[in-house]
């Protein structure tokens, strides 16, 4: 997220987001080394998490390319909901592939629902501002 666009609160959300992201790569390499999990899968799962976040990292200094719109159109509300969109669904990923691994720590078994509730999750968030988004690019219009 760029400097002019940053607020304390999405600040916030992108430490909270970072350190979840951190824990989860914790894990794993504890996981990896204490249940001698093969290679492959060690560095599949870290390397998920991380293409991932930086895909959205990057969509988070260029979120004109969200809507495919003009960056002179990108801007007000619709950059802000645009920025929202993406800390969210960035935050409920992390969060989503968090919660497993510490569970698993705990030995406490999760569903199988578990995958359905946290990508519902974030269609939820991406339905919610992409309405709100196409709602104010729709006034614009006007």
């Amino acid at each position: 997220m760029r400097k002019r666009d940053m607020t304390f609160a999405s600040a916030v959300l992108e430490a909270i987001d970072a350190l979840l992201a951190l824990a989860y790569i914790g894990l794993q390499i504890y996981y990896g080394v204490c249940y001698h999990i093969q290679g492959f899968k060690f560095v599949a799962n870290i390397l998920v998490l991380l293409l991932v976040y930086i895909a959205i990292t990057w969509l988070q200094h260029y979120p004109e390319k969200l809507n495919h719109i003009a960056a002179e159109l990108c801007v007000g509300n619709i950059r802000k909901y645009s920025l929202r969109l993406l800390t969210f669904v960035k935050l409920v990923f992390t969060a989503g592939l968090l919660v497993p691994c510490v569970c698993d720590a705990f030995g406490i078994a999760i569903r199988d629902v578990y995958s359905l509730i946290m990508i519902g999750l974030i269609l939820v968030v991406t339905a919610y501002y992409e309405y709100r988004i196409f709602q104010e690019i729709k006034s614009l219009r006007k």
